[in-house]
Order: structure tokens, then C-alpha cells, then sequence
């Protein structure tokens, strides 16, 4: 009786040692990705400048301004959502773009204005 309780218990530890490097192989897999926050779209003013590249310029920092009116982190043009600059060029004048997105905090960034839950 002796042999077979070492060997059933040999079977288990194999058995849970495998369950056990099977399950961390499955979380470094599968990461779990941070929600992002993010607000209404936003829509910047119509920046002008000589050339296009410097309107659409113009028009996403006039974004970031407005967008950066929801909080720290969210006039981030790079972390925005949905994001879109619209452009107009005449032949004898300066190049018109107004910069549209949603503004978000850069993923894992937590939100400083949420109200406080009471349990």
C-alpha cells in the first residue's frame, strides 16, 4: 500500500504542478489591458496658417486647449480617440483646419475628478 500512496501522490504533485505553469502560461498570454477614459468629442476653432502642415498644427494645439478643459491629461492629441482634422486651402490665401476628436487619458491613466462611491 506503501508504493501506491507514493506513487498517487507523486501523480498529484505532477498534476498540480502542471496546472500551475499552465495557468501562469495563460496570464502572461493574455494581458489584461487598462480601461481608457475618455470624453465627448471635442471640436478645436479654425486655425489659419501659411501652409497646411502649420493650420493643421494650430488646430490641434486650439484642441488641446479646449480638450484640456476636462482635466489634467486629456489635451493630449496623441491619446485622443476618433480623431480628425479637417482642411481648406484657398489659392490665394492661407490653409484653414479645425481638428475634431474625443479626448482621452493616456491607457492606464485614472481620471482625477471621479466622485468618491459610498458604501
Amino acid at each position: 500500500m506503501n508504493k501506491y500512496n507514493a506513487k498517487s501522490t507523486y501523480v498529484l504533485h505532477a498534476a498540480a504542478a502542471t496546472f500551475i505553469f499552465m495557468l501562469v502560461q495563460l496570464t502572461t498570454v493574455y494581458e489584461v489591458r487598462a480601461a481608457r477614459f475618455c470624453g465627448d468629442r471635442v471640436a478645436g476653432g479654425t486655425a489659419s496658417g501659411e501652409t497646411e502642415i502649420k493650420a493643421r498644427e494650430a488646430a490641434t494645439a486650439w484642441w488641446s486647449s479646449r480638450a484640456g478643459a476636462l482635466g489634467k491629461g486629456y489635451e493630449d492629441w496623441q491619446s485622443a480617440s476618433e480623431k480628425d482634422i479637417t482642411c481648406e486651402t484657398t489659392p490665394d490665401g492661407p490653409s484653414k483646419c479645425t481638428a475634431f476628436g474625443r479626448p482621452c487619458l493616456p491607457e492606464g491613466t485614472m481620471p482625477e475628478n471621479v466622485p468618491k462611491l459610498d458604501l
